[in-house]
């Protein structure tokens, strides 16, 4: 006899799946999104168990970006030139796919450019590199002198150097999110949420997930793009979890600068939204207790993020209205896992606080991977 459910549930919710994915955010919906656009008739489920991607989805902070100069010699030095500028490219496709799938009306899609700001002991380094960047960049970007030294916008201050991308965009999350949930809906797929998957069971002819509802959901093909959250499930994974915060301010009269910024090889970073100040990061201030998958304030940090906003951007007197933390997920590479653990279970993980630039692209690798073994 089955559980102690009724036959409508069975019959309406445990039905065997084609594909489950475990985790709505942008990795989850775009990896649906792209199953359905090669094969329509496929019946998919994604499962979250918050009402909304609360990880890092809808908790960046909405920058459209491929790598500032000094993180991309960063990562050359510790990865390796070939590595390096294979993640560029691979967050480039990436963000050119996204585009052809958003509205960038509702979604405020505004390619203000993007800066990168230095004082003057770091800009030597960076100024003799950009040729060498810029020879690297134009191979996998298309376009010649990306990075180029240019005035420090008016209204920040307390920094000594400019360099200014002009195809660094911004948008908003949660209205992204929306939208790419919408276009997986509008595909046929579904969604539940408040679901939390506790463990994966691969029979060798179909994976069970179980979860604290005890409600038997199957799967001929499951998917886990839970990123930081992945190692509860995949205990094995290279990947851990990262806390960053961020703030935003009030509207501020007379704002008059636009576009994403970066400082200190990404850890800081701010933009406007509006009229307002969106600053975050200083996560390398604290870098053990922000080794964590819980959400939470760090006073250490907010208070350097304070700092940082009135000493270079906003006058004392400018309120915050909203402070959150949001999660990401890193590990010893920058390189996304994108594997097939079996036949049927893959795994599309470590983004490393780059998923609005990756997701799309690693949806239509994960995608390929699973039609495949469905064959």
């Amino acid at each position: 006899m089955k559980q102690d459910f009724s036959i409508w549930e069975i019959e309406a919710y445990q039905s065997q799946w084609d594909v489950c994915i475990i985790g709505s955010g942008i990795s989850g919906l775009s990896t649906g999104i792209s199953i359905l656009e090669r094969n329509p008739g496929i019946q998919i489920l994604v499962v979250d168990k918050w009402f909304i991607p609360l990880g890092a989805s809808t908790r960046n902070a909405g920058f459209s970006c491929f790598g500032s100069p000094s993180e991309i010699l960063e990562d050359i030095k510790n990865m390796g030139e070939a590595a390096s500028v294979s993640l560029v490219e691979k967050r480039w496709k990436g963000l050119k796919k996204l585009k052809t799938r958003l509205d960038p009306l509702y979604t405020q899609y505004h390619t203000h450019g993007g800066y990168e700001l230095y004082h003057e002991d770091e800009f030597e380094k960076i100024n003799s590199s950009l040729p060498y960047l810029n020879s690297l960049m134009v191979e996998v970007i298309g376009h010649p002198n990306i990075f180029q030294q240019t005035r420090i916008p008016e209204g920040i201050h307390g920094f000594n150097y400019a360099v200014y991308n002009p195809y660094e965009g911004q948008l908003h999350p949660g209205f992204m999110m929306e939208h790419l949930k919408k276009m997986y809906l509008d595909l046929g797929g579904k969604i539940f949420t408040g679901l939390e998957i506790e463990a994966i069971e691969d029979s060798g002819t179909e994976v069970v997930l179980s979860n604290q509802l005890s409600i038997p959901i199957k799967a001929k093909r499951v998917v886990v793009t839970t990123n930081a959250f992945a190692k509860q499930l995949l205990p094995d994974l290279d990947v851990y979890g990262a806390r960053n915060h961020v703030l935003v301010t009030e509207p501020i009269p007379g704002l008059s600068w636009k576009g994403c910024f970066h400082y200190d090889k990404g850890f800081y970073y701010f933009r406007n939204i509006g009229n307002r100040i969106l600053l975050g990061g200083a996560r390398n201030k604290d870098f053990k207790n922000e080794e964590t998958t819980q959400f939470g304030r760090n006073s250490l940090i907010l208070e350097t993020l304070e700092n940082f906003l009135y000493q270079h951007l906003a006058p004392k007197e400018t309120h915050i209205n909203y402070q959150w933390s949001g999660i990401i997920d890193l590990g010893s590479s920058k390189l996304p896992i994108i594997q097939s653990l079996s036949p049927r279970l893959f795994v599309g993980v470590r983004l490393s606080g780059m998923g609005i630039a990756l997701a799309s692209l690693i949806g239509d690798e994960l995608a390929e991977m699973v039609l495949q073994q469905l064959d």
